[in-house]
């Protein structure tokens, strides 16, 4: 077995500057945009959808940053402490927990009821309402009540970006409506089908209606201060990604355990063509382990995360 790395590291100040600012200590200064009207639950016509869909902008906010990093969008749940800001670790992007669950094609954030939801950036809402009648998903109403908005940005392999606020309890937007930055959208719920209160949260590109155009949000997310992230590829001899293969990254003070993506309907990203993520490290030292299935050590390796930056890893492992 072999194994290649790679760091990336941003190199414009401008960038950590920008990134830095839009980071955990600002956020927490921050006050909700004023809430728009609540919106009836009817929705429009498909054309009417498609067409607002079609809208572009430039990708102003990533021409500030090195190609490998995107990580431009705000939380959509304010960084508090008495909330849970950051995706919920047991059930990731590309998950099935070992096949227990559906492949899970968003992140979640796990927080009572009627906790505020709001925008990831400034654009135009393409959809608000139930998914009941317009299928947004794998089956009608499984969203429930949902908000798709198309941002001011172009992904970086040139298509629309997207994001998808599901499982809402009730929905302070319209279809059609501009938001700005952090405009509050709704409060969580579990309309559709969910298992308990929380947000389903997706960056789709393309399509706001193709749940088989998901990226993995946390390569969108805006770092913490001082925090990075690791992404990487873990394959079998002949090049194959290696599916729902266990791994854990830990150093003295925390451990994370992650999965590899565990369906085709996972997409991986153009730029790094990872199939696992662990996001939200504190800069420093740590020790990246593969387990076997029966559990025992595939591979170990040391690795440095960096604050604000993207440590890419791939591994070859032999089984």
């Amino acid at each position: 077995m072999k194994k290649k790395f790679l760091a990336y590291l941003p190199t414009m100040a401008l960038a950590i500057l920008w990134l830095a600012g839009l980071s955990l200590s600002a956020a927490q200064s921050e006050t909700a945009t004023p809430s728009a009207p609540e919106t009836s639950q009817q929705n429009p016509n498909k054309a009417d959808l498609d067409a607002l869909a079609g809208s572009e902008a430039t990708a102003t906010a990533i021409a500030l940053i090195e190609p490998e990093e995107h990580h431009v969008l705000r939380r959509p749940i304010q960084l508090a402490e008495d909330l849970v800001h950051w995706p919920d670790r047991t059930y990731p992007y590309g998950s099935t927990q070992l096949g227990a669950r559906p492949v899970h094609l968003g992140v979640e954030f796990v927080n009572p009821r009627d906790t505020p939801v709001y925008a990831s950036g400034a654009g135009k809402v393409v959809f608000a309402g139930t998914d009941s009648e317009t299928v947004i998903g794998p089956e009608p109403d499984y969203y429930g009540n949902v908000v798709v908005i198309v941002h001011d940005l172009i992904s970086l392999d040139g298509y629309s970006v997207f994001t998808l606020y599901g499982h809402l309890d009730r929905i302070k937007v319209s279809t059609g409506q501009a938001v700005e930055d952090g405009a509050l959208l709704g409060a969580i719920g579990s309309t559709g089908v969910a298992i308990g209160a929380h947000l389903h949260y997706e960056v789709r590109v393309a399509s706001p209606f193709d749940y088989r155009k998901t990226r993995n949000p946390e390569l969108w997310l805006q770092y913490y201060v001082n925090n990075g992230m690791v992404a990487g590829f873990i394959h079998d001899e002949d090049g194959e990604a290696i599916a729902e293969k266990r791994l854990v990254l830990r150093s003295d003070s925390l451990s994370r355990e992650a999965y590899t993506y565990g369906s085709e309907l996972v997409n991986s990203d153009p730029v790094w063509g990872e199939n696992f993520t662990v996001s939200d490290l504190p800069a420093g030292e740590y020790e990246i382990v593969v387990l076997k299935e029966n559990g025992a050590l595939a591979y170990r390796e040391h690795i440095q995360v960096e604050a604000y930056t993207t440590t890419f890893v791939e591994i070859e492992i032999s089984e």
